[in-house]
């Protein structure tokens, strides 16, 4: 019995950790080097940011990993975002 528990805890491990997505989050700079923010300018004018602006994108939106690959390589190029891993996010 108690290696049936432990079969099923390994299965449900593996199957975690491969069902995962894997995306990633993709900033742009300003000239200054700043990540652009949101932001919305209030009634008096004045301009408040709530954090960086990211695009996430995820491998599960293309037919393969090259597919993936190649996106964000482009994205990164022609658009001068950087691109960081999402695993753990």
């Amino acid at each position: 019995m108690n290696t049936i528990k432990k079969l099923m805890y390994l299965i449900i491990v593996i199957f975690t950790f491969s069902s995962c997505q894997k995306c990633v989050e993709c900033t742009q700079e300003d000239v200054d080097g700043n990540n652009y923010q949101y932001g919305i300018y209030d009634e008096n004018g004045n301009y408040e940011t709530f954090g960086d602006q990211i695009i996430e994108i995820c491998s599960d939106n293309f037919e393969s990993k090259k597919d993936f690959n190649d996106y964000i390589d482009e994205v990164e190029k022609e658009y001068d975002y950087n691109c960081v891993n999402d695993r753990f996010n």
